[in-house]
């Protein structure tokens, strides 16, 4: 009897240790499942920020080219070609993303809009194939899409408390983006010495008061309010009156106070003509690669950095205590290179304005004119 039950607990033990073993490769198997599943599934999650911060990147880098023609069209698409983010960690590019643009993030999106006016939404789509290495023992997939989009956009600005240079720009038409502006014309961005006493001087012959001839863009508009509210006491700077500052100012655009549309700037117009500026503004003139180029057309055609673009706000001198910021433009200081710029500091004295050209719109942080919008400035950022 005794025996029997021992045979019986042996193959009972047996039996369990079977089970066991059983159990513990089921459980092996799943839990194998479940890592190669993990495994995956990261990598897809990696492979997803990835190719967002593609799309991020290349939606900037293209908002950036928009200036509202056909040609800005195509530098921002191959802008988004010429992104250099990958993904696969940073092993493979990004073939084929999609590049649509739009007047505003509702659309329509269109892939080559002609006219290109007012476009300034780009949105960057990419798609990835990643390959699945657990996941198809669970289900018949051996590759999943990763897709991503990005949507960036030049958004208006009315204040910017950076990024401007300590020059106006006089107009009396608040029509934007240009507020009466032409692009390729010259424009004083400060203007020459004033003398009430000269000759002929009046309002209704502003020409005479000045000690030097104005930039040939001003219009009669521009002068008269610039002789009847400005006078002697300003030319059209407007900051600091310490030399260091000054150029810090022009070279770092390191800008003292925010300036916003609709605000008098008189409070902070500072008086004279100031001739050290010749030698600064001649400095970052020099800071581009193209100091030869003294057309629009010609400067955004050629190998260049901005460091000859400044953006200012553009103003209308209503009286002697009183002038409004309407907008904001981005003019091309002029040049006599190759190699070092010396224009100002050879061609002008204290009393010659300082002459650039107006080449449009005011596109913070880009190396061109942006498209505009109702402020005549603009900065790029992710809309979506």
């Amino acid at each position: 009897m005794h025996r029997k039950s021992m045979a019986v607990t042996g193959r009972r033990r047996g039996q369990e240790r079977g089970f066991v073993l059983v159990t513990m490769a089921v459980a092996a198997i799943a839990l194998m499942g479940v890592l190669g599943l993990a495994v995956d599934l990261g990598h897809m999650f990696i492979a997803k920020n990835e190719t967002q911060a593609y799309c991020d990147s290349a939606a900037l880098a293209a908002a950036l080219l928009l200036d509202g023609t056909t040609s800005g069209i195509t530098n921002a698409k191959a802008a988004v070609t010429n992104s250099t983010n990958a993904w696969n960690f940073s092993n493979t590019s990004v073939s084929s993303p999609t590049v649509t643009f739009a007047t505003s993030i509702n659309g329509p999106w269109q892939s080559n809009p002609n006219p290109a006016d007012g476009y300034n939404h780009v949105r960057v789509a990419a798609t990835v194939p990643m390959q699945l290495y657990f996941i198809p023992v669970l289900v018949a997939q051996t590759v999943a899409d990763v897709a991503s989009t990005a949507t960036a956009a030049q958004v208006a600005l009315t204040s910017i408390p950076r990024g401007l240079a300590p020059y106006t720009a006089v107009s009396t038409d608040n029509r934007p983006p240009n507020f009466g502006l032409v692009v390729g014309n010259s424009y004083d961005i400060q203007w020459p010495q004033y003398n009430s006493t000269r000759a002929g001087c009046s309002p209704g012959t502003p020409d005479k008061c000045f000690n030097s001839v104005p930039c040939s863009g001003d219009i009669l508009a521009s002068k008269v309010a610039v002789v009847t509210n400005w006078g002697a006491s300003t030319s059209g700077y407007w900051g600091s009156n310490s030399n260091s500052i000054i150029e810090q100012e022009i070279l770092d655009v390191i800008q003292l106070q925010g300036v916003e549309i609709g605000t008098n700037i008189t409070p902070v117009l500072s008086s004279g003509t100031k001739a050290a500026e010749a030698g600064y503004l001649d400095e970052r003139a020099s800071g581009d690669v193209d100091t030869t180029d003294n057309t629009v057309s010609g400067y955004f055609a050629a190998v260049h950095n901005g460091r000859r673009l400044l953006g200012v706000p553009i103003v209308d001198p209503m009286s002697s205590s009183q002038t409004n910021v309407i907008g904001y433009g981005q003019f091309l200081l002029l040049a006599n290179g190759p190699g070092v710029s010396t224009y100002y500091a050879k061609g002008t004295n204290g009393n010659d304005p300082y002459c650039a050209i107006y080449t449009g719109t005011y596109n913070v942080g880009g190396t061109g004119p942006g498209t505009g919008g109702t402020s005549g400035a603009s900065r790029v950022k992710l809309v979506q």
